[in-house]
């Protein structure tokens, strides 16, 4: 049994990341149906644009969890639908925050903020924070993510959102200090904004800007201790038996691991094994001998299973179930 997969105190989650077309949500499924024959409440969250976890499990699903069978729940969530609900949070937030402001026309900046590049990784981790924080509702939650350069990227975002949430609260700490400054000499600042009078925020509990950048920090907070707490996540991924995957693959562990976040698990799927001799398949035999065999040098100390090309495609429970049996015993 591998025990990083396992719930150890509270809710474990599990990215699986890799290229597209790799197998990233067959892994994902057949984890999460083994895991919950196990008695594992779990839930499986598909955040790649492309959806095809439903394919896999042959249902449709929706942004809600959907119970599939005992103790497993699957859901989709719509990237567009994501981006739309985060804009509309932070048009919100602002409006309250800059309320005295009336000549700034907001609507305006938020139409062209759908397509800032960005976007995408911002609402993608603020919905995997919203999971997150009802993590208790579940024992392991795995994530199916879009290809690794954008998962990779939202994973980053936690670290890198800190360190500007830091350096955002020390400039307003200091604008707030000259609005003191200013007042002592000049006397409280007063707006009229729809017939009720503002007065200007001096100290820190009263400012709605520094409340707001402080509960955000607070959010990402929460993301990097769950994602770089190896008792609450692992990373598995997810690559075929080439060159390029393997590439990638060895690129995404060195990011993670800048980013203090575990990596467990390499899953080589689709990996070719004949019982007699094909001539017209030996040069592809060969180069994926060649692969197999860097991986083990590149990932020593890693976990790796070797998944074998099957028939068909594994969709349906008795199929996943068998799949993941070999991805959690070996």
């Amino acid at each position: 049994m591998r025990e990083y997969l396992l719930p150890k105190s509270g809710f474990r989650t599990v990215f699986v990341i890799g290229k597209g077309g790799v197998g990233k949500t067959t892994t994902s499924a057949a984890l999460a149906v083994t895991l919950a024959k196990k008695g594992y409440k779990t839930l499986i969250v598909s955040l790649d644009p492309a959806h095809n976890l439903g394919d896999v499990f042959m249902v449709k699903l929706k942004d809600e969890p959907k119970r599939l069978a005992e103790n497993l729940y699957a859901s989709e969530l719509d990237m567009d639908k994501l981006i739309k609900e985060y804009l509309k949070h932070l048009e919100k937030n602002l409006k309250n925050m800059y309320r005295y402001l009336t000549v700034i026309n907001l609507e305006k900046y938020f139409e062209v903020l759908s397509y800032s590049p960005g976007i995408e990784e911002y609402a993608t981790l603020e919905a995997v924070r919203k999971i997150l924080v009802r993590g208790d509702d579940w024992d392991i939650i795995i994530f199916d993510t879009p290809p690794t350069g954008l998962t990779l990227r939202v994973l980053a975002l936690p670290r890198i959102s800190l360190i500007w949430a830091d350096k955002l609260i020390e400039i307003r700490r200091k604008i707030l200090e000259r609005r003191r400054a200013v007042a002592k000499i000049q006397g409280e600042q007063k707006f009229v904004v729809d017939g009720k009078e503002f007065i200007l925020p001096k100290e820190e509990e009263e400012d709605a800007v520094m409340k707001e950048l402080r509960e955000y920090r607070s959010e990402v907070e929460f993301v990097e201790r769950v994602i770089t707490n190896p008792e609450k996540t692992s990373v598995i991924a997810v690559m075929n038996p080439e060159m390029l995957p393997l590439y990638e693959t060895e690129r995404a562990r060195e990011s993670l691991k800048r980013f203090k976040i575990p990596f467990n698990l390499v899953v080589v799927n689709k990996v070719i094994t004949l019982e007699k001799e094909i001539p017209e398949l030996r040069v592809k035999l060969d180069a994926q001998e060649r692969v197999l065999s860097g991986i083990e040098k590149k990932f020593r100390g890693i976990d790796i299973i070797k998944i074998p090309m099957f028939a068909e495609e594994p969709r349906g429970m008795e199929r996943l179930e068998k799949l993941g049996g070999i991805l959690i015993e070996g």
